[in-house]
């Protein structure tokens, strides 16, 4: 659909194909067509209570030009509409071919609620205006009543950034402004609104935030503090660097990135023929963490910054104001609110943040695919506090493996299994318990089986899982060659030394503990080696040997 244009940019004259490929001719939200100012009273303030609008008099809903001249006895219809419900509405008058339609400019009413006369809530839901009952409707009241900081004018003179405003005008699919047109372009943006003439819009802090060369100068804490400490804490710790950062929230995400980037650990690995340097926190989730966090918090906080703080083993992002609206951590995944609004609608035309709601899914996706601890989001009145750890359950070269499985939809449980396959040539039910032992398991194989990521081999007690043909061809089975290796070594350094204790076997190839205890049995079982000794100190020998 469309992005429906601004009253001022509507052109004059025009004719009807050209009008209704300016607006769409699809009703929506934000459009509506009428043939003649009817039921007004219920469509100005359900536009008004949802993303505000246009709404044409003299077109029919087939789309045929039937004409409506603003005449005094128009004009004073839709002014007393208005006056009813309470919302100051504006009208322009086009020529269309050889008649003329009315448009209405309908506001978005935030901060208060706005009710047909006989009491009615209506939003618009597509083309209807619809009721809000019940539970809807006192939670929209409760959220719609809420006045964002976001929404209060700057104060004093503003140095904003034009490149920053034209790259949001260009994402919206407008023409790029000068620096005397700068207001009217923030109005287009949504970040400025119009008042009544002889006044001039007023700026919000929104637009501060977004296009602002120094954002704090405008709101008090408009800014984001980094810090990298020594150690895990408690307490505080030696800093290594602090620095405060304020700038255009595209720019600003950028700069913490880099900071980011500059005291973190970088990987090599080697996914398929091409070597590749990882991160060691996935950018996407440090870029949504960060991002989420200027976009929905709190502004009215006077003072309150966005604070970073980076640990050994952990980065913490603590964002002033508790979590918006209806959001628990319980729907957090679930539902959507934005105590930002203006501010997220530019960031999503900038596609700087994900369809909305789907930013946290995101966070946690993404740690899954690299089998690293959840995000970890602790929420106060105050405040709310996101950590991601660098805890991972499998080696970085097990990641790289599976990022060639990124097209098939794993689970946590399915990514260990098939790393355990592959690195130890097969997995049986009894290594899987172990792996997994408050799952069911068998569940659990079932479906990898199912989804053709296992193959079973053998029957009942004897029946082990190897990796699937399909995954083979999509990652290589790199880990079936190595684990061969590893017991040719095991085998060759038992018969030089005579025995070996699974902490000296880990030592040797380079892999834990458990890894090779596995290996060194499956030595023991072929009767390859001889194991001595109860599980803490069995030691492996070469078969045959006397030695003790």
């Amino acid at each position: 659909m469309k992005v429906v244009p601004r009253l001022s940019d509507l052109p004059q004259p025009t004719t009807l194909a050209e009008l209704l490929d300016l607006v769409g001719d699809l009703e929506g939200t934000r459009l509506d067509f009428k043939r003649e100012p009817a039921k007004l009273t219920d469509l100005i303030p359900a536009m008004a209570m949802t993303d505000g609008g246009l709404i044409i008099l003299g077109i029919a809903n087939d789309r045929s030009l039937y004409g409506c001249e603003l005449t005094q006895k128009v004009h004073d219809h839709i002014a007393r509409a208005g006056h009813s419900v309470g919302v100051e509405v504006q009208l322009k008058e086009l020529a269309v071919g050889d008649d003329k339609v009315v448009v209405i400019a309908v506001p978005e009413v935030r901060g208060r609620i706005v009710t047909t006369p006989d009491g009615r809530l209506l939003r618009r839901i597509g083309s209807d205006n619809q009721p809000l009952i019940g539970d809807q409707l006192a939670r929209f009241v409760r959220e719609r009543s809420e006045t964002s900081a976001e929404e209060e004018p700057i104060l004093g003179p503003a140095e904003f950034d034009l490149d920053a405003v034209n790259r949001a005008l260009a994402a919206d699919g407008k023409g790029p402004c000068v620096s005397e047109d700068l207001v009217s372009a923030l109005v287009d943006l949504g970040v400025a609104v119009p008042q009544a003439p002889p006044l001039d819009p007023r700026i919000t802090v929104a637009a501060a935030v977004l296009f602002a060369r120094d954002p704090r100068a405008l709101t008090s804490g408009a800014s984001v503090q980094l810090v990298r400490r020594t150690g895990v804490g408690p307490g505080p710790g030696p800093t290594e660097e602090r620095v405060e950062l304020s700038a255009p929230i595209d720019q600003l995400v950028d700069q913490v990135l880099d900071f980011v980037a500059r005291h973190t650990k970088r990987y090599q690995v080697v996914i398929g023929a091409r070597r590749e340097v990882w991160p060691e926190y996935p950018t996407r989730v440090v870029r949504e963490a960060v991002l989420n966090a200027l976009a929905h918090r709190d502004y009215g906080r006077s003072g309150s910054t966005v604070d970073i703080t980076i640990w050994d083993d952990r980065i913490e992002i603590r964002s002033p104001g508790g979590l918006p609206g209806p959001i628990t951590l319980d729907n957090i995944r679930d539902e959507h609110y934005s105590r930002n609004r203006r501010i997220m609608r530019v960031l999503k035309q900038l596609n700087l943040v994900e369809e909305y709601g789907e930013g946290i899914d995101l966070m946690f996706s993404e740690m899954e695919a690299r089998l690293m601890d959840p995000p970890l989001i602790v929420p106060t009145p105050d405040s709310v506090t996101v950590t991601l750890r660098n805890r991972f359950l499998v080696s970085i070269e097990d990641q790289a493996w599976l990022a060639l499985l990124g097209s098939l939809r794993l689970t946590t449980a399915e990514r260990r299994i098939l790393v355990v396959a592959r690195r130890e040539g097969t997995i049986t039910r009894r290594r899987a318990v172990q792996l997994l032992p408050d799952l069911d398991v068998d569940a659990v194989l079932r479906a990898a089986v199912a989804k053709g990521l296992l193959l079973r081999q053998g029957e009942r007690g004897g029946a082990h899982y190897e990796l699937s043909d399909e995954v083979v061809m999509r990652a290589g089975a790199g880990g079936v060659e190595a684990r061969s290796r590893a017991r040719q070594l095991l085998i060759d350094e038992i018969q030089r030394r005579g025995s070996l204790s699974t902490a000296e076997a880990a030592d040797l190839v380079g892999e834990e503990p458990a890894i090779v205890r596995h290996l060194l049995n499956d030595l023991a079982l072929a009767g390859v080696v001889e194991a001595r000794g109860n599980t803490r100190a069995r030691r492996y020998f070469a078969t045959g040997s006397q030695d003790e």
